[in-house]
């Protein structure tokens, strides 16, 4: 399928604003040693590590649901972004793998979350469409990239992380707001069905990803032995709903995707990466 003989395909090129620069990092994870490494909230820890323990398996499937259309794509600039979004996601990867270990050795049961997300993506891979990969792996980025604004726009919570962490999460935030439009620029040029993609929004986003977050933040204080109280859930509440909370902040940006003519780079953040990049150039290290 190409744009040659879909007539409902729109024929789109790049709409990238920044270079996508795959980088290598180095981060310790020496700076703490408690499973409730938030703020002391068992519940907002372990959900970021259900959300860290997911990002292997799923970032190896935006990189393989992307490649799938790399022979339909002409352009040059979409096709060195192709190359370059598949660089970053790997690393994203590593090291995230390397604190899922840490977060092992404090008591979480990661490798069962990595495992049955693996085993989702597996059987996704057999049953569905290259297309709807595809649209999903779309779905997938916008979301982390809006978390990925949250994650740079947000010091006040995301100052109770510990060093190690937040700079981890933020170096992932600045890639992830750079190549967020490829995925979606490789749809349009490729597939181009709106209908379907907004679709996979709606279910992944109001349904899935909720979900299986906060049956993955279950299982692990429930294997760790962890009884949460009223008070727990208050608090997670609040860090999600309240009036700086997570979800509050990034409605906006999140159903933007059902924009009329939406693309990811109608919200402009590209002058916020060129601030953390400089911040976090400490974290780099030469290629």
């Amino acid at each position: 399928m190409n744009a040659g003989t879909n007539p409902q395909i729109v024929d789109t090129q790049s709409h990238s604003k920044l270079v996508i620069e795959p980088r290598t990092v180095r981060f310790e994870f020496d700076d703490f040693d408690s499973p409730f490494f938030y703020q002391g909230s068992p519940q907002i820890s372990a959900l970021w590590v259900a959300m860290s323990a997911s990002f292997p398996p799923g970032e190896t499937e935006f990189i393989h649901s992307v490649r799938l259309f790399k022979d339909q794509v002409t352009d040059p600039k979409l096709q060195q972004e192709m190359k370059e979004f598949a660089a970053q996601e790997a690393h994203h990867s590593l090291q995230h793998r390397k604190i899922n270990k840490l977060f092992e050795s404090l008591g979480y049961r990661i490798e069962q979350i990595e495992r049955v997300f693996k085993d989702v993506l597996i059987k996704r891979a057999d049953e569905w469409t290259a297309e709807r990969r595809l649209a999903r792996t779309v779905v997938a980025e916008h979301v982390t990239a809006v978390m990925a604004h949250f994650a740079l726009t947000n010091a006040d919570s995301m100052q109770h992380f510990p060093a190690s962490v937040r700079t981890l999460l933020q170096w992932h935030a600045i890639e992830e707001i750079e190549h967020k439009s490829v995925a979606f620029d490789v749809y349009m040029h490729c597939v181009g069905d709106i209908k379907a993609l907004r679709r996979e929004f709606r279910y992944f986003c109001y349904w899935e990803f909720p979900f299986k977050m906060t049956m993955a933040t279950r299982f692990l204080l429930r294997e760790m032995g962890y009884k949460s109280t009223w008070r727990d859930r208050k608090v997670l509440w609040r860090y999600l709903f309240g009036e700086q909370g997570l979800i509050k902040s990034v409605k906006p940006l999140y159903t933007m995707f059902l924009d009329k003519n939406f693309h990811p780079w109608q919200h402009d953040d590209s002058k916020l990466v060129e601030q953390w990049k400089q911040a976090l150039a400490p974290y780099f290290v030469a290629r």
